[in-house]
């Protein structure tokens, strides 16, 4: 036997294979941490399975040694530490909600000083709960319906290690070194070797939805002449490793506005151990609960945030080869439980969460710098989104479908819907929603679809773009009675009515073009110069209409919308314009 590779079939295609995975890629690190430190576990996806690379073989004299992975979930009322087993590790569940609201305490507290000193920071950091304080909590709720088999799982692991030296890693070595080893003919194998003792009837655990979401209760026989409801079973030892991957890679949330909990488990494509745990550990301190939508969308950001800045901070960029993010990890898996009685959750679906796969190559510090700020900008604009609100749902929804799957067309859609959205919230001065940065678009353009970047680079392009955010986002921001210019409500919306067909919309953009010179000319005459901005040339429109014969009326006026409800940091209101721009900028079409 190859006593260095190891296997974990796709058998489910579901975050269960990913836990598992990352439960023996957790506990071979573990054991080699022990004996062979400076040797690297490498996770990597190849299709069907998922390989381990352990980078030394793994000695049978190491396997003998009995080591809990994961700690038991106490609480005061039922669940404690079995007897003769006082040693083992525990995580209560009432002392972690105790330290969470003590947190939250010191938090606000230090949210009301005024200027806050290092004091108060500090202890505020210490009183942060550990990093996986929700899987203790997740573990806890009784209505998961999961402490129990958890707590016999590493009862079981802890007992029958002390019983049968070595026996159960020769087990977990045995199943997974071979992509089609016979995992039934190896747990036979297994009861046999404990048939004198306690565990003789103990091979068989029942299969949890937190660690099998795919199964359940229910009707399970393969013939209807012995059909009854029952619970499915399993070997243990795939479930302890499940619960292991669970505490290794998985973030379970709960959404703000629904009886609803949702858990991520990381997907993984080509990741060191070491290094996911450092990365994994910071993600799971900053992620916060959400709503349903944008809590998909924030953790994929989140975590790829967090990837390249632990990356950056250890110089450590090489761990993506000058590829992408997902040339690491795939994304995310996500099952979705819902409150449908008082004393369960039901899992009500399954799905995969891209991560946001923007940049080519990733080759320098600064490539990763630009890429965290973009998805810093994008986690700003997205978090302000109310979801609560029937428009802002839509929003959530279409954005979703971008950042997951990669696709460019819902961020049109997006975009488009957003401009709407951003000019209905500055008009009631909510101005924590903001346009993005036109400098994040066009670097977001430019990385994922290079063939639009003549459009962007186009003079005319971006004259026409500066006329529609001097006509909408920029005039929004002063007040009314300040105001020179129109603010020209569903001017984006009208362009893009008209955008089936060149022709309507050629003709839709030369009316707002004229009606915008002729505004122009109209409030420099009559405030003799004060307020000034660029005119749209008769150059510029033809440049359009190029753009269009070349790239269709859709794709330019999507861009146009896009980038004319964005920001700008070069352009000012109007009065400070009026002050700062060269005689002579003003031109006749």
């Amino acid at each position: 036997m190859d006593y260095q590779h190891y296997y974990i079939p796709k058998s489910t295609r579901t975050l269960s294979d990913a836990l598992l995975a990352f439960g023996v890629a957790t506990v071979l690190q573990e054991l080699l941490q022990r004996h062979a430190p400076q040797a690297e576990v490498i996770l990597r996806d190849a299709g069907s399975y998922y390989a381990i690379d352990t980078g030394v073989p793994i000695q049978e004299a190491w396997l003998a040694e009995a080591h809990q992975h994961i700690p038991f979930v106490t609480d005061e009322r039922r669940h404690k530490v079995p007897e003769g087993l006082e040693f083992a590790a525990a995580r209560s569940v009432d002392e972690t909600w105790e330290t969470f609201r003590r947190f939250l305490e010191q938090q606000e507290q230090l949210r009301q000083q005024v200027e806050a000193d290092d004091v108060a920071a500090q202890a505020l950091a210490d009183l942060a709960p550990e990093p996986d304080w929700t899987i203790v909590t997740y573990l806890g709720d009784y209505r998961m319906q999961a402490q129990h088999i958890h707590n016999g799982l590493v009862e079981q692991w802890l007992r029958t290690g002390q019983q049968f030296p070595g026996l159960n890693m020769r087990t977990v070595l045995e199943l997974f070194s071979s992509p089609t080893a016979d995992w039934d003919a190896i747990a036979a194998d297994w009861k046999k070797a404990v048939k004198e003792s306690d565990f003789k009837n103990k091979d068989t655990v029942t299969a949890s939805q937190l660690f099998n979401p795919h199964m359940g209760k229910g009707q399970n026989q393969p013939k209807a002449n012995r059909l009854s409801m029952g619970n499915e079973k399993l070997f243990w030892l795939l479930e302890y490793l499940k619960a292991v991957g669970l505490w290794a890679a998985a973030v379970p949330t709960r959404a703000t506005n629904a009886d609803l909990r949702k858990t991520y488990v990381l997907a993984p494509r080509e990741l060191r151990m070491r290094y996911h745990r450092r990365v994994f550990s910071r993600f799971r301190e900053r992620i916060r609960n959400e709503g349903p939508i944008k809590q998909d969308i924030m953790t994929v950001l989140l975590y790829t945030e967090v990837l390249l800045e632990q990356s950056l901070e250890d110089d450590a960029l090489d761990i993506f080869d000058d590829g992408r993010v997902t040339d690491v990890v795939n994304g995310m898996e996500v099952a979705t439980y819902q409150l449908l009685s008082a004393n369960s959750y039901t899992m009500m679906n399954l799905a995969f969460l891209g991560l946001p796969d923007w940049m080519p190559h990733i080759r320098t510090s600064e490539d990763a710098r630009t890429y965290i700020a973009l998805l810093q900008e994008h986690r700003e604009r997205i978090r302000a989104i109310d979801e609560d609100r029937s428009e802002g749902y839509a929003l959530l929804q279409a954005y979703r479908d971008f950042v997951a799957g990669n696709d460019l067309k819902p961020f049109f859609t997006f975009l488009a819907g957003y401009s709407q959205y951003l000019m209905s919230a500055l008009d009631r001065k909510n101005y924590y929603v903001r346009p993005f940065s036109e400098f994040h678009l066009r670097r977001l353009f430019d990385m994922t679809t290079p063939e639009l970047s003549p459009i962007l680079a186009d003079e005319g392009f971006r004259n026409v773009a500066y006329a529609i955010r001097m006509s909408t986002v920029t005039p929004i921001y002063l007040d009314r009675n300040q105001r020179r210019f129109e603010v020209r409500y569903g001017l984006g919306q009208d362009l893009l009515r008209k955008a089936q067909y060149p022709d309507d919309f050629i003709q839709a953009l030369s009316e707002f073009i004229q009606s915008y010179n002729d505004e122009t000319l109209r409030v420099h005459e009559r405030t003799k110069g004060a307020a000034r901005r660029r005119l749209v040339t008769t150059q510029d429109i033809e440049s359009v209409v190029r753009l269009v014969d070349t790239y269709g009326s859709k794709t330019v006026c999507n861009l146009l919308v896009a980038f004319g409800y964005a920001r700008d940091p070069r352009v000012k209101p109007e009065e400070e314009l009026g002050t700062a721009t060269p005689e002579g900028e003003v031109a006749q079409a």
